[in-house]
Parts: structure tokens; C-alpha cells; sequence
């Protein structure tokens, strides 16, 4: 497949703080279900609004919104059956795959009423990653990502935590350099907690390095980014 330039945008609901979204004429915003309320606050058209839509009622001002765009401009609704096997995220996803992006950023990911949205969510990166794919979940001042048989590294001039969790089973051969504590070759299981709170070093590049397994990657900043 021929990728895209730019990123896909992706506006779910969870919590979700007014941000600039940075979009830029090559990027595709989508709106799942109830994150359209927080685009529709801020003014924004989304490319494509997904979802069933069984959360709208509780929003009011929203679902005026799209009542008028459905009349207006249907193509750009995508309504889905309640029963299905993708979320409205996962399907916003695939839908960005479709049409050549490999860069997504999300929006409201995390939080909110469902804690198995959340979980969700991070699964769905690493069906972006494990799809050829850059999976960033963020946040005002967090980012989530997945580091999987390979290496990331976080520029100079980060301050704040990094926490690293493995997830899958065991993540073998890795190696932790720029931080607070360091680990080479090691090992980190799923079932101990021991990569938490780590921190960066400020005139340092973090490396987070990962031989085999799957690695959840969860930086808390303030400072450059």
C-alpha cells in the first residue's frame, strides 16, 4: 500500500481537555460516537463522524449538530449497528488504514465512564503497531505508545516520568539507557510492576530498547516534548 503523509486523528470519549489538535491539511480527523461533542464544542468539522450513536441522547447540543450534518452532508456520517465486534475506535482505525495513513494520534482515549474502553484503546495500539502502523495515545501532559522488537527514543530536554510495563507475556533483552535507572539485557514480566516511575533525565536521550516482547510505553512530561 501506497501511505499517506500526515496522521489520522482520531476524537473518542473519554476525558478529554481542549487541545490544539495541530491538524494539518494532509491529516484526516475522525469523531467516534460521543467525542464529536467535544469537536462540535471547539468548532471543528470532523472528516468522518463514526459510531452507533447509543450515547448521543445524553447530548443534546451534539446530536443537533449531527442531525444537521446528517442532513446536509450524510457521507460524512459512518452510523454502525450497535452489535459488532469493532469498536468505534477500532473501526476509526481501520478506516484510517483504508485510506493510506500509518500515523494516528488519539484523542480521549482514556478515562471517562468505561475503564474497558480504556484498556481497549491500548490494545487498539497494538493493532496499529503490529499493522505496519505509529499508535500515540495522548493526553495534555501524557503520552501512551507500544514499543514492540525495537528501539524508542525520547529527545533531550524531557523532564518527568516514564513508566514501561510489558504486556503479552515476557519482554526479553531489555535495555534502558538516559534514565534514572537503567537496565541492560534484562527482563521485564507481566506480572510485577517494576518499570513503573521511572524518570528522565533532562541533558539526556531516553532509550527504551526491547530484543522480544511487547512493551507499553506511558511518559508523563512537562518541559520539551
Amino acid at each position: 500500500m501506497d501511505y499517506r503523509d500526515g496522521k489520522c486523528i482520531i476524537v473518542s470519549a473519554g476525558d478529554f481537555e481542549p487541545v490544539d489538535l495541530n491538524i494539518q491539511d494532509e491529516d484526516y480527523l475522525i469523531a467516534c460516537d460521543a467525542g464529536f461533542r467535544y469537536l462540535d464544542r471547539m468548532g471543528i468539522l470532523p472528516d468522518l463522524i463514526v459510531g452507533d450513536f447509543d450515547s448521543m441522547s445524553s447530548y443534546p447540543e451534539a446530536m443537533n449538530s449531527l442531525r444537521e450534518i446528517a442532513l446536509e452532508d450524510p457521507d460524512r456520517i459512518l452510523g454502525l449497528d450497535v452489535h459488532k465486534d469493532d469498536t468505534d475506535t477500532m473501526k476509526a482505525i481501520k478506516i484510517g488504514f483504508e485510506r493510506g495513513y500509518k500515523k494516528f494520534y488519539l484523542y480521549g482515549a482514556l478515562g471517562g465512564s468505561r475503564f474497558d474502553h480504556s484498556i481497549s484503546n491500548i490494545q487498539a495500539l497494538v493493532y496499529i503497531k503490529r499493522h505496519g502502523g505509529k499508535g500515540y495515545i495522548m493526553e495534555p501532559s501524557q503520552i501512551v505508545l507500544i514499543a514492540e522488537n525495537e528501539t524508542i527514543s525520547f529527545s533531550r530536554g524531557m523532564t518527568g516520568i516514564l513508566s514501561v510495563f510489558s504486556i503479552g507475556g515476557k519482554a526479553e533483552g531489555v535495555t534502558l539507557k538516559g534514565l534514572e535507572y537503567e537496565m541492560e539485557d534484562g527482563i521485564i514480566g507481566d506480572d510485577f510492576p517494576i518499570g513503573t516511575s521511572n524518570e528522565f533525565i533532562i541533558d539526556e536521550v531516553a532509550q527504551i530498547s526491547v530484543r522480544k516482547g511487547t512493551l507499553l510505553l506511558i511518559a508523563n512530561w512537562s518541559g520539551a516534548h
